[in-house]
């Protein structure tokens, strides 16, 4: 999993303490409003956020049950960029079934099947057309839109 936090610690870019940020300050990619406990001391380590990233973005969901690459990593980005019970419910609809944000036996047998690579483009036209709703609602993120459609588009086969 090291390459994946990895990948994702890059893709969240530098630190940040944007106004318009809704996560507020930003370090490793790690937000003060989803994890005060790491900025409990007002800075959080690398070492902070990696295990932050393994507990709370990849093994509690479940995502580390996801046999395909792609997939599995498109999951673990997308929770961290919009929360895990929103990535599980956006890959429970496409899999036409009860969206409750688990990944639970169901769930999981679905997306560990051949289908993983179409499941894996259909999230993320599901993730584009999540972030289109996101800046029509609230034009102040639009900033943001750029960076977000990039980061969703970089899981296309």
């Amino acid at each position: 999993m090291t390459d994946v936090i990895d990948d994702l610690i890059k893709r969240e870019g530098p630190d940040s303490n944007d106004p318009s940020d809704h996560g507020g300050r930003t370090s490793h990619g790690i937000s003060e409003r989803a994890n005060p406990e790491a900025w409990a001391d007002g800075v959080v380590t690398d070492a902070e956020a990696r295990a932050i990233y393994e507990q709370k973005y990849v093994k509690a969901p479940g995502f580390d049950q996801v046999v395909d690459r792609r997939l599995r990593e498109q999951l673990i980005d997308f929770g961290v960029n919009s929360g895990p019970m929103i990535a599980i419910i956006q890959l429970q609809g496409i899999l036409h079934i009860k969206a409750d944000g688990i990944l639970g036996p169901q769930t999981l047998t679905l997306v560990n099947s051949p289908r993983a690579p179409e499941l894996n483009t259909a999230l993320v036209a599901a993730r584009v057309r999540m972030i289109g709703k996101i800046v029509t609602k609230n034009p102040s993120q639009l900033k943001w839109l750029n960076g977000w459609l990039d980061r969703a588009l970089q899981f296309i086969f």
